[in-house]
């Protein structure tokens, strides 16, 4: 999902930032970006209103949900410059529930992704 639609609304923010590492708590909707506090990103918030969303719908308690996080390594690269080289993603979300942790790592949909249970 971070890396739907709904980033257009980010992108200049991420061009700021150019390059690095985001941390998203998926419960809190909270976001590091390279271990510093970020609140100009909207993914985040609209991570956390699907997360809780979803959960009601799948009458799931959200106390029931030890950890939701997504670690996104992002570069910019040249975004915006015409024939400029696109941003890269590298995803990787966690969930721990009732002692099972699932996982997901996503680079792309021209990509082998991996998803562990475990």
């Amino acid at each position: 999902m971070f890396c739907g639609w709904q980033l257009a609304n980010d992108f200049d923010e991420l061009s700021r930032l150019c390059s690095g590492n985001l941390e998203i708590n998926i419960k809190t909707g909270q976001c590091l970006f390279n271990g510093n506090a970020n609140s100009k990103l909207t993914m985040p918030l609209v991570l956390n209103e699907w997360f809780i969303s979803d959960l009601k719908e799948n009458d799931i308690d959200l106390n029931d949900i030890e950890s939701a996080e997504l670690t996104v390594k992002l570069n910019m690269n040249e975004f915006g410059k015409k024939n400029g080289t696109p941003p890269e993603f590298h995803c990787a979300s966690k969930l721990v529930s009732g002692g099972n942790t699932y996982t997901l790592i996503y680079q792309g949909e021209q990509v082998s992704n991996e998803i562990n249970i475990t």
